[in-house]
């Protein structure tokens, strides 16, 4: 009775395999993953809402997701402000790893030009002082100095008249031996990164984080570190809200777990451009789906177009049909791998730390080699230290993270990166 409880496990295994690679679609039914799932992580005990303004998906959800970040190593850090948008997106090299919702000067559209306007400049500086204790009571928990006036604002000011040539000579002097210029200059001073709350523009020219984030954002720059203040762009942002699109996914991932979407692999009439299924239900695939869309990237789209111009790569579709094609693993992993940085094509503990949130892996969960499931990796890991996958794992689950890793295999691992 053992043998053939397994021989008929085996072969449902197999039939579900064929109709999550696409290789048979009985109506109904989409990508599954039928292995029993290891135990759902719990969340973290404390949390602050992220805060940042995010245009994409599930936006009732906005308020319950945040998320923390691990140590990183303070001398490939980076800052860039997004004035508009109101946000400091914090780098590790060249991938943003944390986006801040921030308050400016109380007069923030345009350049800081003088002592006392209430702008917040605009520019490239560095930190030049960092801050923890004795500090005045506006700027909260944790002060981060910048650079102002730059070179640049000198050389504009002493242009102006607004200072002398000596002022000048101070302040160009000051940048070329790499210390704090003069701060009591017409050109103002004392522009700093600091806490004490982001609701309103309520600062002299500063900007304010939350303290908690000003913490978090201390304990991760040093003096040196580079800042960007740019008045209305941050890059690699496609929906323009202020968060680089990597960090975009991964709190849209993160709403799409909040959402908690029941797994159902019905077939769905939606609509195109834009579609999807309802908020209520998913697969695997719509994870992506909707963590893609939370940047502005519609994946239906960019999928249904790639197959009608490069009907050599998806052999097995007859006719296209975008209600479901997106949704199916094997022509995701086909667009993914024309599209997308392809990092790796397995998961170790020698390369853990190179998974990062955000990032996009395809599985291996049945019998038959190759893809069949995909995920999002989550902020989060588990106690051996692998990170937990954001997906929907089959029939009876919904929308979670999951320690997946290193029990389940992974076949291809993506950073949404285009080439």
């Amino acid at each position: 009775m053992i043998e053939l409880a397994f021989f008929a496990l085996r072969t449902t295994w197999m039939v579900v395999s064929l109709v999550a690679t696409g290789a048979w679609q009985p109506a109904g039914r989409l990508a599954a993953a039928p292995q029993p799932a290891p135990p759902q992580a719990r969340p973290p005990a404390t949390f602050i809402a992220h805060g940042v303004k995010d245009k994409g998906i599930f936006s009732a959800f906005d308020a319950k997701i945040n998320y923390s970040i691990p140590a990183l190593p303070r001398g490939e850090t980076r800052l860039h402000v997004n004035k508009k948008a109101r946000v400091l997106v914090l780098y590790d090299r060249a991938i943003p790893r944390k986006t801040y919702p921030i308050a400016l000067g109380f007069a923030p559209v345009g350049h800081k030009v003088r002592q006392g306007d209430g702008k917040t400049p605009e520019g490239s500086y560095t930190i030049c002082e960092k801050l923890e204790k004795n500090l005045a009571p506006q700027y909260g928990a944790r002060s981060l100095r910048l650079s102002y006036p730059g070179l640049v604002d000198a050389k504009t000011g002493l242009a102006s008249k607004l200072i002398d040539q000596p002022t000048f000579e101070r302040l160009r002097d000051a940048h070329a031996k790499g210390v704090m210029p003069p701060q009591t200059t017409a050109l103002g001073g004392s522009i700093r990164i600091h806490g004490g709350g982001a609701a309103t523009d309520w600062t002299l020219g500063c900007i304010a984080l939350r303290d908690p984030d000003v913490i978090e954002l201390s304990d991760r720059v040093q003096v040196g570190t580079p800042v960007v203040v740019h008045a209305d762009k941050t890059p690699d942002d496609t929906d323009g809200d202020g968060i680089p699109d990597l960090l975009d996914v991964l709190l849209g991932a993160l709403k799409a777990a909040a959402n908690g979407a029941k797994y159902d692999g019905r077939y769905f009439a939606v609509k195109y451009p834009g579609g999807d299924v309802p908020d209520g239900f998913g697969v695997c695939t719509d994870v992506i789906i909707r963590a893609v869309r939370n940047a502005g990237i519609d994946l239906q789209k960019e999928i249904v177009n790639h197959i009608r111009n490069n009907r050599r790569l998806y052999p097995w579709i007859v006719k296209p049909d975008t209600n479901i094609d997106h949704r199916r693993v094997r022509n995701m992993i086909v667009y993914f791998l024309a599209t997308y940085l392809l990092l790796d094509k397995g998961y170790t503990t020698a390369n853990r730390d190179t998974y990062l949130p955000g990032d996009v892996i395809f599985m291996d969960t049945l019998p038959k080699a190759g893809p069949d499931h995909v995920g999002v990796i989550s902020e989060e890991r588990d106690a051996a230290g692998d990170p937990l996958v954001i997906n929907n794992w089959t029939d009876g689950y919904t929308t979670r993270k999951m320690a997946l890793l290193p029990s389940i295999p992974v076949t291809h691992h993506f950073r949404l990166i285009r080439k």
